[in-house]
C-alpha cells in the first residue's frame, strides 16, 4: 500500500515538472520569434497575412480590419575640428556609392533625393580639397575652400507638458480596435471616475500585456480615459493582443477576464466577454504580422586606425546632442514629430559599453552602431535618411568608414536595396492602419 502511494506521488510530481518545463520552453519559443530582426539588402519581407476576424468582432472592427488590405594597437584620440577632411588615402565607398546612386538616370527618383541629400555635406568637403569652393546644390564662383560646418548640437528633448483635461474635452482615446480586445461594460446607471478609479487597480496589465479602461462622457460623446470628477455612461476595458513579449495567451486571457468580470460586479454592469479561442487566434496573427514587419536597421562606424576609448564616444555623442538612455547602454537621438512631441529616431551604441557603469578610460572599441527601429520612427521625418547623414559627419570627424552589418562598404546596390525594402515595408505598415511611428504602431512594438 505504502509502495502504491509512494509511486503515485512520484508520478504527479513528474508530472507537474514536465507541465512546468513545457510551459517554459513555450515561452521561450515565443519570445526568441518576436526578438527584432535587422534588414539587409538580401532580405524579403513575408507577405502580410489576412487579420482573423470570427464572428464576434464589432462591426467596426471587421470594417476597419478589412479596410487595411583585435589588432593590438596603441590606442589614439582623433580631434573634433569642425570640416575635417578624411584622409584622400582612405576611399569613400559611401560617398562615391551614393553620388552615383543620386545621379543614375535608372534609379528611382526618390531614392536618389534621399542619396543625394544624405551625402551633400561630403561632395561640399570633397570639392573644397580639390580647391573648387561650391555649394551643395548649385556651383559658386571660385574662391577660398569653404570647410563644412559641424553640424548643429540638437538640444536634448524636453518632455512635453501634461495639459489638463478641460470639462467638457476629453483626452485621446487610447483603446483601438486593431489591436486591442475589448469588453464594453453597460453601468444600470452613471458612475463617476472617483468611485471607478479605485475598482481598477488589477486592471493594469495582464501578464506581459497592458490594460486600458476608458468611460464614455455624453457631454462629449466620445471615450476617454476614466478621470476624477467625470460622469461616464458606459465603459470599456481592453487589453492589448500582441506586443514584442509575443500574443496574448490563455493564461493572460483568463487573468484580464476575471479582473473584468470583479469591476462589473462591483458596479452593478454587465460585461460583453468575447470568445476566448477567438482572442488567442486573433493575437496570434496580429503577432504573426509585427513579427514580420518588425525591422531594425543598422549602419556602422568602423575606425580606420586605432580602437577609441568610450570617454571619447561619450564626448562625441553628448557634443551631439544626443542623449544616454536611463540603464547607460546607448545614445538616443530624438526628433520632434508633427505634433511637436519629442520621440526617439535612432540609437547610438559603442558595442556592449554600459556609459553608468563602465570605466569608460578603460573600455575601448573600433565600431560604433547607429540602430534605426523602423516601425518606431514616423516615416514622414525620412528618418534613414538622417542616419545616413549622421553617419557620414561622424565618419569624417573620426577618421572611420561607413559600413553594413557584414563589414562590407554602403554601395549604390546597397542604398537602393534599402530604401526598396524600406518602402515596401512602410506600405505594408499603412496598409495595417498601423503606419510606422503612429500611437498604435508604438504600442505594438513595444514591450
Amino acid at each position: 500500500m505504502k509502495l502504491n502511494m509512494d509511486l503515485q506521488t512520484a508520478l504527479i510530481v513528474a508530472g507537474l515538472v514536465f507541465l512546468v518545463l513545457l510551459f517554459g520552453y513555450n515561452q521561450w519559443q515565443i519570445r526568441k520569434a518576436r526578438r527584432p530582426r535587422e534588414l539587409s539588402p538580401e532580405d524579403d519581407l513575408p507577405p502580410m497575412r489576412e487579420p482573423v476576424v470570427g464572428q464576434a468582432t464589432a462591426p467596426e472592427t471587421t470594417a476597419r480590419l478589412h479596410e487595411a488590405g583585435a589588432e593590438s594597437v596603441q590606442r589614439r584620440e582623433p580631434t573634433l575640428a569642425p570640416g575635417m577632411p578624411v584622409a584622400p588615402s582612405q576611399p569613400n565607398h559611401v560617398a562615391a556609392a551614393a553620388a552615383a546612386a543620386a545621379s543614375t538616370a535608372d534609379a528611382d527618383e526618390a531614392v536618389a533625393e534621399e542619396v543625394a541629400v544624405a551625402v551633400g555635406v561630403v561632395q561640399a568637403e570633397s570639392s573644397a580639397e580639390d580647391g573648387d569652393a561650391e555649394v551643395v546644390s548649385a556651383p559658386a564662383p571660385a574662391a577660398a575652400p569653404v570647410p563644412a560646418a559641424a553640424p548643429a548640437p540638437v538640444p536634448a528633448p524636453v518632455a512635453p507638458p501634461v495639459a489638463a483635461v478641460p470639462d467638457g474635452q476629453p483626452a485621446p482615446a487610447v483603446i483601438d480596435p486593431l489591436i486591442d480586445c475589448i469588453v464594453p461594460l453597460h453601468l444600470e446607471r452613471k458612475a463617476s471616475g472617483d468611485r471607478i478609479l479605485p475598482l481598477t487597480g488589477r486592471l493594469r496589465r495582464a501578464g506581459t500585456k497592458q490594460v486600458h479602461i476608458e468611460g464614455l462622457r455624453a457631454e462629449a460623446n466620445a471615450w476617454e480615459p476614466v478621470t476624477a470628477g467625470h460622469q461616464y455612461e458606459d465603459l470599456q476595458v481592453g487589453v492589448q493582443l500582441a506586443n514584442r513579449s509575443g500574443p496574448l495567451n490563455a493564461l493572460e486571457f483568463s487573468e484580464f477576464i476575471t479582473a473584468v468580470e470583479s469591476l462589473a460586479e462591483a458596479l452593478d454592469a454587465s460585461a460583453d466577454l468575447p470568445d476566448m479561442s477567438e482572442t488567442v487566434a486573433n493575437a496570434r496573427e496580429l503577432d504573426g504580422f509585427a513579427a514580420g514587419s518588425d525591422v531594425q536597421l543598422g549602419v556602422n562606424v568602423i575606425s580606420d586606425g586605432a580602437p577609441w576609448s568610450a570617454a571619447y564616444v561619450q564626448n562625441v555623442a553628448t557634443q551631439d546632442g544626443l542623449v544616454l538612455s536611463r540603464d547607460g547602454t546607448r545614445f538616443i537621438r530624438y526628433q520632434a514629430n508633427a505634433d511637436g512631441v519629442q520621440r526617439p529616431l535612432f540609437t547610438l551604441q559603442f558595442g556592449d559599453t554600459n556609459f553608468l557603469r563602465d570605466d569608460l578610460t578603460v573600455k575601448s572599441g573600433r565600431q560604433i552602431t547607429l540602430l534605426l527601429d523602423v516601425p518606431l520612427a514616423d516615416q514622414d521625418t525620412r528618418p534613414f535618411k538622417t542616419v545616413c547623414e549622421y553617419g557620414h559627419t561622424l565618419a569624417q570627424r573620426m577618421g572611420a568608414q561607413l559600413v553594413d552589418d557584414n563589414m562590407r562598404p554602403l554601395t549604390e546596390a546597397s542604398f537602393i536595396a534599402i530604401f526598396g525594402q524600406l518602402e515596401t515595408l512602410y506600405q505594408k505598415l499603412e496598409a495595417r492602419g498601423m503606419p510606422a511611428g503612429s500611437p498604435v504602431a508604438l504600442r505594438l512594438f513595444s514591450v
